[in-house]
């Protein structure tokens, strides 16, 4: 994963259908509901797939629930603390998005709201080192 760059973005909308033909009109973005039980998130595709940053729109959450930038980072956890001390503030705080990797939400000193995230690292399967016996 590329970091230190925006990797993802997120709109909220008042009205997600109404919203998501503005883009598909003026952008030709793509709209695809996600598999995300509980909670009602459409993936956008903005241009080729590993050519173009990829987004989300989902139901606006409150009055203040604005457009959002997420950086990646190599490991969150450190990131945020460099965040924090050069004068960030969490607005939400590190959550794992399941099977993805994790997120944090926080305010640049001027209140810019930006998010972090770090992509979940593939598993290595088990089984894959067996070693060959012929006999």
């Amino acid at each position: 994963m590329v970091t230190k760059t925006i990797v993802h973005f997120e709109i909220p909308a008042n009205e997600v259908e109404r919203l998501s033909g503005f883009y598909r009109t003026v952008f030709g973005w793509k709209f695809e509901k996600a598999k995300m039980p509980g909670f009602d998130y459409w993936l956008i595709s903005t241009g080729p797939r590993g050519k173009s940053v990829g987004g989300g729109m989902y139901k606006k959450m409150g009055p203040n629930d604005g457009a959002r930038n997420f950086i990646g980072v190599e490991e969150i956890d450190s990131a945020i603390e460099t965040f924090k001390k050069a004068g960030g503030t969490e607005v939400v705080g590190k959550q794992e998005v399941p099977g993805q990797g994790w997120s944090f939400i926080g305010a640049d000193p001027e209140g810019n709201v930006i998010a972090l995230w770090e992509q979940m690292k593939p598993a290595r399967r088990a089984g894959r080192r067996r070693k060959s016996k012929r006999r």
